[in-house]
């Protein structure tokens, strides 16, 4: 069985261990269902003009002689909006998933500076401080010291700069609703051409602290993406209404207040199973 699990950074993960909730997932099914489980990650490469992609992941070989064998594709990247996921329909074709995972929405519904949408960057704003995310927060900070004090020096400027930016004049998301609903739809319709199984997960709860404006957004986008899956007929599951009672806010995600930590990962993996896995 393939399971494909498109999305940004929220599912591919940050840092160099890559931590997120289809990585738990994998380990949580591992513990708990007697078949091989493998995860495999795809990113693009730019070694040479004949690899496009390299791989990544782990493949089960403890020595279990299972008869079934499931395949998790993570094939999620960073700074990537949903627009570029049907660039992969070509392999989907390939490996017929039996299921298609798809979060996304949450990189593009981020309040973004006016700024940035009209150009108009004020003199004081570095330039290499104007991508859409250069200013957002750091998820953690270095455990060597003088390492950490620079990132908390420029973090902390690049955040009272941000924040002063979306006081001055109202933001807007990266990707407005209608463009996204677009490429949602126009994805779920490559999709429902290889009869699998598609499920849509909702936008996970952001802090208001520290993107202000987007978590009242966020709420409307989980309304579209809620009926956009019943037109479409596909699942919707609002994961991040169940994370939110499970435990407070900063205990789940990093100081960011966006990225899921390793306890956050853990708990969307919880709820995931509970779906994709249901005790009999």
């Amino acid at each position: 069985m393939n399971c494909v699990f498109l999305g940004d950074s929220l599912t591919e993960g940050v840092g160099w261990k890559r931590i997120c909730y289809v990585t738990e997932l994998v380990t949580q099914i591992r513990s708990t269902k007697k078949l091989n489980v493998h995860e495999l990650r795809l990113r693009h490469s730019e070694v040479s003009e004949f690899v496009d992609f390299n791989l990544a992941g782990r493949i089960d070989v403890d020595d279990r002689e299972f008869d079934s064998d499931l395949w998790c594709w993570n094939l999620a990247c960073e700074g990537k909006t949903i627009d570029t996921d049907v660039a992969w329909l070509p392999l989907l074709r390939s490996l017929k998933p039996e299921l298609v995972v798809i979060f996304r929405g949450s990189l593009e519904s981020i309040v973004r500076p006016a700024a940035l949408h009209e150009s108009s960057w004020p003199w004081w704003v570095p330039s290499s401080w104007r991508g859409y995310a250069a200013m957002d927060p750091r998820c953690y900070f270095s455990t060597t010291w003088w390492r950490r004090a620079k990132q908390q020096l420029i973090d902390g400027s690049k955040q009272r700069m941000r924040l002063k930016l979306l006081a001055r004049a109202a933001g807007a998301p990266l990707v407005d609703v209608e463009t996204f609903t677009s490429h949602l739809t126009g994805l779920i319709a490559g999709l429902r051409e290889l009869n699998t199984r598609v499920l849509v997960l909702g936008l996970l709860p952001v802090d208001e602290g520290r993107f202000p404006g987007s978590p009242a957004h966020f709420e409307s986008v989980n309304k579209r993406l809620k009926q956009i899956a019943t037109t479409e007929g596909v699942e919707f599951v609002d994961w991040g209404a169940e994370l939110k009672r499970k435990a407070p806010h900063n205990e789940m995600f990093y100081r960011d207040g966006f990225h899921p930590n390793l306890t956050g990962a853990r708990l969307l993996a919880e709820i995931l199973r509970s779906r994709l896995c249901p005790q009999k």
